[in-house]
């Protein structure tokens, strides 16, 4: 019974219904794609983030995979200065729409991670299958090292068909 009222609440959780905050590992998850996103050489002044358009989390056994759409705007300060709060959506300034997908493991610590964010004029442009590729990717990771296997586990799983 709690497993099913668990999957209840992880599927609200990622319908949106009964939050309006994102949860801890999509806090999370938004933190560490800002600081990569302004870890990047081509970046030169701070972006703001002006909304997230969609936030899912899906726990698993290495962590929680995190998939974030947020839009970013430059700011007037300087990309060092990106967690001051003082910087302010510049109004003509340059807008993001990024793509963010992060593997947490329990202890919310960056398992991998892939954040995208175009420029708005080059979003309809780019292939999404690639990036969606990579969310696939980083979703997986780390999936294979908690499985425990016991001696004759996979002897006698299948019967070859007879001949």
């Amino acid at each position: 019974m709690w497993q099913l009222l668990i999957l209840l609440a992880l599927w609200l959780g990622t319908v949106g219904l009964g939050r309006a905050e994102l949860t801890a590992a999509q806090h999370q998850g938004l933190q560490v794609a800002l600081e990569e996103f302004h870890k990047h050489p081509r970046v030169q002044w701070a972006f703001q983030k002006t909304s997230v358009d969609n936030a899912m989390d899906k726990p698993s056994q290495a962590g929680t995979f995190v998939r974030l759409e947020f839009t970013l705007q430059q700011t007037g300060c300087g990309k060092k200065d990106w967690k001051r709060t003082e910087c302010k959506a510049k109004p003509n300034g340059r807008k993001r729409k990024c793509l963010a997908c992060i593997k947490l493991n329990p202890e919310f610590k960056v398992l991998d991670r892939m954040v995208h964010c175009p420029i708005e004029m080059q979003t309809r442009q780019g292939p999404k299958e690639h990036q969606e590729a990579q969310c696939s990717r980083i979703e997986q990771a780390q999936e294979g090292a908690h499985r425990y296997y016991f001696p004759g586990q996979f002897a006698f799983l299948q019967h070859p068909a007879s001949g």
